[in-house]
């Protein structure tokens, strides 16, 4: 998998659990392990902020966050509950241990390969190895960005791969806002999530979106196919 350089990483070192989104994992939580007593894995979870809520809000719980990132990591709170593991998600499948909630927020779309089935295939690959992570109990949780197509659902994903990963026009894609430029990113829509985690044997407990749509120009809609943009959280659990 590509990797971001540190200059682009930097644009992470931020939480985008806010308030709003933060109730829809509460809630989740709340019903499933009503004790608060469950351990949870944060992959990609980079500076910790969200771990520190988890570990703020539930003091029975313990966590561990995995990033290959030392720039982020080295920015976590110290906490006896939290384990930090330096480690690409390509290793996942090396942890020894299970887990009650995998968190995936935000990471999926960032599982590039050299090309768009490729990056595909990255993002069951990695579901295929955090299903093997939980307990017998265990959910997955994950906020991903929704890109809809105007007319062809899935066609949004496959351009903005092809664009964001062309080296050759990195600066202006860059220029552009598109801070994942020369590396690329896999964003899917809604249908296209939803089928991937049913391809995985994954159930959908539950589906939140988590914000208002995204304004858009309409000249960058129509060069991108994009209709609705938005953010989602999936709840989800092994499908029996």
């Amino acid at each position: 998998m590509k990797q971001l350089k540190d200059s682009q990483l930097e644009t992470f070192d931020t939480e985008y659990v806010n308030d709003k989104r933060w109730k829809i994992v509460q809630e989740q939580i709340d019903r499933d392990f009503p004790d608060g007593d469950f351990t949870f894995l944060d992959v990609g979870g980079g500076n910790g902020l969200f771990a520190d809520r988890l570990l703020m809000n539930y003091p029975k719980c313990r966590g561990t966050v995995l990033d290959n990132s030392e720039l982020l990591l080295n920015r976590n709170t110290y906490n006896s509950r939290k384990t930090l593991i330096c480690d690409s998600v390509e290793n996942l499948v090396s942890l020894n241990n299970k887990y009650d909630i995998v968190s995936l927020n935000w990471l999926l779309h960032h599982l590039v390969g050299s090309s768009y089935a490729q990056s595909r295939q990255n993002i069951n690959i990695t579901l295929q190895t955090a299903i093997s992570l939980l307990t017998e109990h265990g959910k997955i949780s994950i906020f991903d960005n929704m890109y809809n197509g105007l007319l062809v659902d899935g066609l949004p994903s496959f351009i903005i791969y092809h664009l964001t990963s062309a080296k050759a026009i990195s600066s202006f894609t860059s220029k552009m806002g598109a801070n994942t430029a020369g590396v690329g990113v896999c964003f899917l829509s809604k249908q296209q999530w939803i089928s991937t985690f049913e391809r995985n044997f994954l159930k959908i407990i539950n589906y939140s979106d988590a914000g208002e749509p995204w304004f858009t120009s309409l000249p960058r809609r129509l060069f991108l196919h994009m209709g609705k943009v938005h953010e989602g959280h999936f709840w989800l659990s092994i499908s029996i």
